[in-house]
Formats: C-alpha cells, sequence, structure tokens
C-alpha cells in the first residue's frame, strides 16, 4: 500500500518536471514517510509548530480558523494537493488554524527540512513545489473570494468544482464552510435532488 502511494507521488511529480530527476528521488525518497488519519483526526494542531508538509493521496481535509467565540472551516484539501498548516510552517510559529481529516485521508508526509532544500535550490522536485504552491495560493484565493458569495452560489461553487466534497464531506462540515446551520443545507441539497 505504501508503495501505491510513493508511486502515485511520483506520477505526480512527472507532470510538472521536464528534467530528469531520478538522482534526486532516490535521496529525496529516503526521507517520505507515508501516514493513515481517520475521519476526525487532527492532522497539524494549531497548539504545535508545524515541521511537515503532506501531500494527499486520498480523501479531504480542512482548514479551521478558531477563536474564543466561533470555528469556521475555511479552506478543503484534496487528492494531489499539497497540505499543512502554511503559516505555522512558514513562520515556525504557533497559529490559530488546524488542518484535519473530514474523510479517511492517506498521504506522505515530507519534512520542513527536505521541503526547503528542494523547495530553494532544486530544478527537479523542487520545481514541483514551486509551481504546485503557487497553485494551493490561487486556490486559496478562490476560496477566500467565494466567503463573499451569497449562500447559493457557494453551493452552485462546491457542486461544479468540487463535487467530492458534495459527495464524500459531511453536511455538518460543508454547512461550516458555508456558514450555515446542516439542517438548511440538508433542506436546500433534498430540494436540488429533488427539483
Amino acid at each position: 500500500m505504501e508503495e501505491e502511494q510513493i508511486d502515485f507521488f511520483k506520477r505526480e511529480l512527472n507532470k510538472y518536471i521536464d528534467v530528469p530527476f531520478e538522482e534526486e528521488w532516490i535521496e529525496f525518497r529516503r526521507h517520505l514517510k507515508c501516514i493513515a488519519y481517520n475521519s476526525g483526526d487532527l492532522i497539524f494542531q494549531h497548539s504545535k509548530i508545524c515541521f511537515d508538509m503532506l501531500f494527499i493521496t486520498t480523501g479531504i481535509a480542512v482548514t479551521e480558523y478558531f477563536n474564543e467565540s466561533e470555528q469556521t472551516i475555511t479552506r478543503f484539501f484534496k487528492s494531489k494537493n499539497l497540505c499543512s498548516n502554511i503559516s505555522s510552517f512558514l513562520t515556525k510559529g504557533v497559529v490559530n488554524d488546524v488542518v484535519s481529516a473530514v474523510t479517511d485521508v492517506k498521504g506522505i508526509l515530507i519534512p520542513k527540512k527536505l521541503f526547503d532544500e528542494s523547495y530553494l535550490y532544486s530544478y527537479g522536485i523542487g520545481l514541483y513545489f514551486r509551481k504546485r504552491l503557487l497553485e494551493n495560493l490561487l486556490e486559496d484565493k478562490m476560496f477566500i473570494s467565494i466567503k463573499a458569495m451569497g449562500v447559493d452560489s457557494k453551493l452552485d461553487f462546491l457542486y461544479n468544482e468540487y463535487p467530492e466534497i458534495i459527495k464524500n464531506v459531511s453536511w455538518k462540515n460543508i454547512a461550516s464552510f458555508l456558514g450555515v446551520t446542516p439542517e438548511w443545507l440538508c433542506k436546500k441539497i433534498k430540494k436540488r435532488l429533488y427539483s
């Protein structure tokens, strides 16, 4: 099973990298760790500094922001996403975000030191990280911009762009992202199904 995850990750790297990276891959591969989380598990906690990047092979994770009065899902991560508590990962500080699994999640942990070395100095695997993080930033902006939309538009966005979220994530979590109650969402989804 671990080799399947590693092969999946390497195939994804191949889509982004134009130069041969076999020699770099051999050393890089030695430091990777396959990991699995159950739905509801914390992947990256707010009370600890984040020292890993996660490449998700299967499943869906979320970033949740919280303070004393509220907890809100701000972003979904799905298969092929690089996922981390990015503010903590970059600043080596503690932040008010957690990353948790909302379905069962499998992935590959990449240690920060290895990630940083590849990101800064490699034209092989580092090129993948630079391109993929840029895509993640654009996706973050998209998630931020849809927060300003009306609830129906947000729901349309999820149906059109992330059907796997509608299909696999609990209504409670989707409702948290949309800023509505799970009961409201249940009625809305049933109405869509039967109209």
